[in-house]
């Protein structure tokens, strides 16, 4: 006698649904990091445009236009800055919204394979118990008199 559980289409589908909010999860994820490695390349490139300005100022005499426009390109990638941190936080707020789905299905998926353990532990627990009725049965019938005359 073989052990089937009753409700394996619930744990396939169970799974199935952990691995798609898996793949969701991962791939936002991995939009955040690429978002992020905007964010850090927007800060070097302002950083090293501020190391410029600074040689620029020290090293021409003629520096106040260069400089002027330095500024105003340092403004605009200050809001282009601002605005990706905002977008990473939005990002952020999806990954963890996805991170609270997978761990759900997760935990769903744990419940019906405790459930689907619990009822083979069961099954198999049955069926010892049967055998060694069978065997018991078969060893009293061994012992028994055959005629009665003993």
């Amino acid at each position: 006698m073989k052990f089937k559980f009753s409700l394996e289409k619930l744990l396939t589908q169970r799974h199935i649904q952990v691995n798609l909010d898996r793949r969701n999860f991962i791939e936002k994820q991995n939009e955040y990091q690429a978002e992020e490695d905007k964010l850090n390349a927007m800060i070097a490139l302002k950083n090293e445009v501020i190391e410029n300005r600074r040689k620029q100022v020290a090293e021409s005499s003629n520096w106040q236009n260069d400089v002027e426009q330095i500024n105003l390109f340092l403004t605009g990638q200050d809001l282009r800055i601002a605005n990706q941190n905002k977008r990473l936080k939005q990002i952020e707020k999806e990954v963890e919204f996805l991170r609270q789905i997978l761990l759900k299905a997760l935990t769903e998926a744990r419940m019906v394979e405790k459930l689907k353990e619990q009822k083979k532990a069961a099954f198999i627990k049955e069926t010892l118990a049967a055998e060694q009725k069978e065997l018991d049965e078969i060893v009293s019938m061994r012992n028994k008199p055959m005629n009665g005359n003993e």
